[in-house]
């Protein structure tokens, strides 16, 4: 190719390049006459939505009378649920018990869906429930939620307790809801201390505790460890390794399984106590860890990992499988779709409505409240120690596992709710 050529069909490119240069500065000045429009457009937006909100506040009363006065079918959901306020001493929280009628099956359901779409329109999407219809709501008390309605709860009777006893040390013998209430705050802090997440215990809850002087950490005398309790801890490990060596491992609660179903029979009758033994020791090993008062040593726990005893991981160690896709789908399994059960109302945010939350509203308790009897039922069981005690063993877990049931509560089927799914708009207007 001669150079003419070459010269011609430069000259063509820079010719282009210059038209195009020019539909730039065409482009990218109409560009900013759009960007200054949009501003314009965007001022005037936000202006007449202050001037809209302004309107609503200042005519909220008007505007949610008249909204009450249409025939609809929210509205006379919304008056049976006043006429139960009345009734039951100003409760709006409608339990879901099977033995109640079609009608306040049908209320209950009523209040949970105002629940659901609330939550929706507090994430943006307002379609589902009407500014007017949450201000009625408002207007006559109506609850939330039903979990933070039980939090403050028990924030009132703990701060009443204080300013009448001037203590936060409450057994479970004095209140066993207020004691309850106590050391799950202290476990959450716990947790939060050591970066774990705990959704329960927020900031402002936590601001809460603080205003009323609430003693995070319960202060407990070190712990004197006996002759008796070295016999036990003795009689118990000399088992263990006794157990190892017919068996040639220490998994102590497999077999009690298999014993269990009729699978064989334990070489000595002891050897049923060693799955207490080693939960106790595993537990008290977690404390020694953490530098408390336990019932183990240096020596003790030298000797049990020594025999092969695997310990559990504090909790601020990740797990290999933190739930997941899989325990999604081991839950989904276990939901029926009926009543309550299981986790049918999924809202915008990836949270559920779970059945605690109805089982909750039900019973208006924060639900169980025996651990520590049955803790300490169960301690007791693992280190009894010695073939005469058997049956005083056998005596004491069995008053544990009464105590993790807990007769005493009472028992809440699952109430008769169909499965929620996201609404369209406009299905509870």
């Amino acid at each position: 190719m001669d150079f003419t050529t070459v010269k011609h069909l430069l000259s063509e490119a820079e010719m282009l390049q210059q038209q195009q240069q020019l539909n730039l500065a065409t482009h990218e000045s109409a560009l900013l006459a759009a960007q200054a429009q949009h501003t314009i457009a965007k001022a005037a937006y936000d202006e007449s939505t202050k001037k809209v909100e302004s309107l609503k506040s200042q005519f909220r009363d008007q505007i949610m009378d008249e909204g009450l006065r249409q025939t609809s079918r929210w509205n006379d959901m919304y008056y049976k649920l006043v006429e139960w306020k009345e009734s039951h001493d100003g409760d709006t929280m409608v339990p879901c018990d099977p033995k109640s009628s079609e009608e306040v099956a049908k209320l209950n359901r009523w209040v949970i869906n105002q629940r659901t779409a609330y939550k929706y329109f507090m994430n943006g999407d307002k379609k589902h429930i009407k500014d007017h219809r949450i201000n009625a709501l408002n207007k006559i008390g109506f609850v939330w939620s039903v979990t933070d309605q039980i939090w403050d709860n028990n924030f009132e009777e703990l701060k009443k307790h204080h300013a009448e006893h001037g203590t936060f040390n409450i057994t479970h013998k004095l209140n066993r809801k207020l004691a309850t209430f106590i050391s799950r705050l202290r476990t959450a802090m716990s947790h939060r201390t050591e970066g774990l997440v705990q959704q329960e215990l927020t900031q402002e809850r936590i601001d809460k505790l603080d205003s009323i002087g609430f003693t995070w950490k319960l202060r407990r005398k070190a712990r004197k460890s006996s002759k008796r309790d070295t016999v036990k801890f003795d009689f118990m490990y000399n088992h263990l390794v006794s157990f190892k060596e017919i068996y040639g491992h220490l998994k102590v609660n497999k077999l009690e399984k298999e014993w269990k179903k009729g699978v064989g029979k334990p070489e000595k009758k002891v050897f049923r106590r060693l799955p207490l033994f080693m939960a106790f020791v595993r537990k008290e090993q977690l404390l020694y860890v953490a530098g408390q008062p336990c019932a183990l040593d240096e020596e003790k726990v030298g000797m049990l990992t020594n025999l092969g005893v695997e310990w559990k991981k504090p909790m601020s160690e990740p797990r290999k499988s933190t739930g997941g896709e899989a325990s999604r789908k081991k839950r989904k399994k276990t939901n029926d779709g009926s009543d309550c059960g299981g986790a049918m109302y999924q809202y915008q945010d990836g949270g559920h409505l779970t059945e605690m939350e109805h089982h909750l509203e039900a019973a208006h308790i924060p639900g169980m409240e025996h651990h520590s009897e049955a803790e300490h039922l169960y301690k007791h069981a693992a280190m009894m120690g010695n073939d005469d005690d058997d049956d005083g063993a056998a005596d004491i877990a069995a008053a544990a596992v009464a105590a993790l049931g807990n007769s005493e509560m009472p028992t809440i089927p699952p109430p008769s709710l169909p499965a929620l799914p996201k609404p369209e708009q406009g299905m509870l207007l």
